[in-house]
């Protein structure tokens, strides 16, 4: 799909919004980005799931790795799409970890699938674990970069939908200046 019908799925499915919105950091944001709207509708979620499949089958992958929770179903339609099995790590202590019985075997070559990237601390997380387990990242997807296309990785990167959010303190905030209604994003 290109980037424009891509876009008027994720506002349509209010997965994305424009406006301004409060974070809980206290920053205020131009975009609201919310990637499990688009899991709503198994239809849509197949969709997403095969086209970060097309991006990435590339790297040819022997399991996708996902990170919970916004990462699971993401990273599950994409297993799917591939063929492949789906491993997820969880939060414990503040850091992300492999449980549950999950295990990667030596050598394996690692798709991870997020739902969205801002700063990309969870993939550099994510790479630590695959590579502590003697495997290999062997390429990165998303739904949405929301670096805008700044964000970097030593492994192929491919994000459906790139987005460059504009943060802003609340007392430098243009929007604020102008008028503009503010909302809660959560």
């Amino acid at each position: 799909m290109e980037q424009k019908e891509l876009l008027d799925l994720f506002m349509k499915t209010g997965a994305i919004r424009q406006g301004h919105f409060y974070r809980l950091s206290g920053r205020h944001i131009d975009w609201y980005v919310q990637c499990a709207r688009l899991f709503e509708d198994p239809d849509t979620a197949a969709l997403l799931g095969n086209e970060l499949a097309a991006g990435s089958e590339k790297v040819k992958a022997d399991v996708v790795l996902a990170a919970a929770v916004g990462g699971v179903l993401p990273g599950f339609m994409t297993a799917k799409a591939l063929g492949l099995r789906l491993l997820y790590c969880e939060k414990r202590d503040g850091a992300l970890i492999l449980r549950r019985g999950f295990e990667l075997k030596e050598g394996a070559r690692v798709l991870i699938v997020e739902d969205e990237i801002s700063t990309g601390q969870s993939v550099r997380e994510m790479t630590e674990i695959v590579h502590a387990l003697k495997g290999e990242v062997a390429g990165i997807s998303c739904l949405v970069d929301k670096s805008g296309g700044r964000v970097r990785f030593d492994a192929p990167f491919f994000a459906l939908l790139t987005l460059k959010a504009k943060h802003y303190r609340h007392d430098a905030c243009p929007m604020c200046a102008s008028g503009m209604p503010l909302e809660n994003a959560g």
